[in-house]
């Protein structure tokens, strides 16, 4: 169970006896998670057939919808064999939507003009794709083995390795290689690769709602993954409100916290450009590929300004630090959490952008370690609105 060891009393007396919970396995699916989860599920609902701002608000819910229930289902799991069984089997569907996802990406990738036929060798590119994929899946389940339980148990002593937090690791490792395997096939990031075959490359993610609606795409988002965070950690199963947000590491920042953010902010920075210069001199040595720094300008267009650098700083500094630092990082390590981050953006980034990646992502799992979520948000949201705002000042007006 996910909860603080009893201290014995001061007095040196042996410690009470618990009474044992009055609520356990299903029946601690109470009132407070049931409206919850119900409101959640309306909302995707409604997102279905509400049109306007409102329906665009609503249907980004569906970005966590399936998630929230996972969660819910993982922590009644602790102490229900259904209910844990049925949170892999929705584990492993969301799973197989990721190989959905790869697949189509690919073959878009590949054929851009999807009523055209497909360009010889498309088809065998797909099919390695999905059996690269089909594999993560394979290596992902093994965390859930019990041998593989025992085996995390003798290694790290220190923690309890409960079926959440198994699942967790499964997720993570499976999530993580699926995320990898259209750049391990292509040898480019796939988006990449659409986007240089595109007439209207620069405007592509903006073309349905315009810039304005893309940002608050991003927003709607952002706002929705909040509300899945706190599921995600137990809200109204295992913890209290108070308990979430320590567990989430959101906590209010006093002045000393926003110096410190800064100057974290100046240093985390300075490790990008330093260690941007370090891999584009070795990528150059040993002749690798590098990421198309001129199509990922393409890409980014929408959100070279001043706006865009504040919701690029706001949406991805406190989404991804609370997604990654704030729920994962506590649970399965900084390293393998980093990397699930950084397989993220192996959509749009070569090896050498996901090395950079990588490093900063680690800085900043060093400073949730350290200091807080609140504290890691600040840092990631600093260094990406100042990356977007040196691109304004590099564009022509």
């Amino acid at each position: 169970m996910e909860t603080p060891p009893q201290l014995p009393p001061e007095t040196g007396e042996a410690p009470p006896v618990l009474a044992p919970p009055t609520r356990t396995g299903w029946r601690r699916l109470n009132a407070r998670v049931v409206v919850g989860l119900g409101l959640l599920l309306s909302s995707a609902g409604l997102g279905l057939i509400v049109e306007g701002e409102l329906g665009s608000f609503l249907a980004a819910s569906w970005e966590v919808v399936l998630f929230a229930i996972l969660c819910v289902l993982a922590y009644l799991g602790l102490e229900s064999v259904s209910a844990r069984w049925l949170s892999r089997l929705l584990g492993g569907g969301l799973l197989l939507l990721g190989v959905g996802f790869n697949l189509l990406i690919t073959y878009s990738a590949l054929t851009p003009d999807l009523e055209a036929d497909a360009v010889e060798g498309t088809w065998s590119l797909v099919g390695t794709v999905g059996a690269v994929s089909l594999l993560a899946l394979v290596v992902g389940g093994l965390a859930l083995i019990p041998g593989s339980r025992r085996f995390l148990s003798r290694i790290t002593p220190d923690q309890e390795w409960t079926s959440v937090r198994s699942l967790a690791l499964a997720l993570v490792l499976a999530f993580t290689l699926v995320s990898l395997a259209p750049l391990i096939v292509l040898g480019s990031a796939p988006l990449l690769l659409l986007l240089q075959s595109l007439p209207n490359a620069e405007t592509f993610f903006a073309d349905e709602r315009g810039v304005a609606g893309l940002f608050r795409d991003q927003l709607y988002s952002l706002c929705w993954t909040l509300v899945a965070a706190v599921w995600a950690v137990g809200y109204g199963i295992r913890r209290n409100w108070t308990e979430t947000l320590e567990r989430l590491g959101l906590r209010r920042l006093n002045r000393r916290d926003w110096l410190v953010a800064g100057i974290l902010t100046a240093v985390v920075f300075g490790q990008g450009a330093l260690g941007d210069w370090a891999i584009t001199r070795v990528w150059t040595a040993l002749n690798w590929p590098v990421t198309d720094a001129a199509t990922l300008e393409l890409m980014f267009a929408p959100f070279i300004s001043i706006t865009g650098a504040v919701v690029i700083g706001v949406t991805a500094g406190l989404g991804e630090e609370v997604a990654v630092r704030g729920i994962l990082q506590p649970r399965v390590g900084i390293l393998l959490s980093n990397a699930f981050f950084t397989s993220l953006h192996a959509y749009q980034y070569g090896w050498d952008g996901l090395t950079s990646v990588f490093l900063t992502g680690l800085c900043l799992g060093l400073i949730r370690q350290h200091t807080s979520t609140s504290v890691s948000a600040i840092v990631h949201g600093g260094f990406d609105f100042i990356l977007v705002m040196l691109e304004v000042s590099a564009t022509p007006q």
